[in-house]
């Protein structure tokens, strides 16, 4: 069961509840509505865990990106240094090689950044689930308690 329909499940509740003639007040089993909360609870930590399973994969782009950007860079400047070691091409090869180095930092930025912009989308995402979340909880929240001070007045 999601969120969702925890909710959906909690407003039946709401709506089949045994109303107080003449006001807008409902008598509400105090057990049922903790229950609901003790589920709601429940689900967040895997909204949580996935949090944290998106932070992890984050970083792990970003790090392979900064691992292949860093590959590319390398096998470049190998590339540069094995064309400079020939005597008869030094010059052509020098241009060769700091054209083949702007372009591999070039694409690793590019790579770095698409790490970066995707980490940012995923988060956006992320927070305004937990966002609505939160949200559902504190609404939830606010019937309990107002449910709670009808019962005591």
């Amino acid at each position: 069961m999601d969120i969702l329909q925890l909710l959906d499940e909690f407003e039946n509740t709401v709506e089949e509840s045994t109303r107080i003639p003449m006001t807008s007040k409902l008598i509400v089993n105090e057990d049922i509505l903790y229950n609901f909360v003790d589920k709601l609870r429940a689900m967040l930590p895997e909204s949580i865990r996935e949090a944290e399973w998106i932070l992890r994969e984050k970083e792990r782009i970003i790090e392979e990106a900064k691992k292949e950007g860093q590959s590319i860079i390398d096998n470049a400047n190998n590339r540069l240094q094995r064309i400079t070691d020939e005597t008869e091409i030094v010059r052509l090869a020098k241009s060769q090689g700091d054209e083949i180095v702007k372009n591999a930092q070039n694409i690793a930025r590019e790579i770095t950044q698409g790490a970066f912009t995707y980490a940012d989308e995923v988060m956006v995402r992320l927070l305004q689930e937990l966002e609505k979340t939160m949200s559902v909880i504190n609404q939830g929240r606010e019937e309990i308690r107002k449910n709670i001070h009808d019962k005591n007045e």
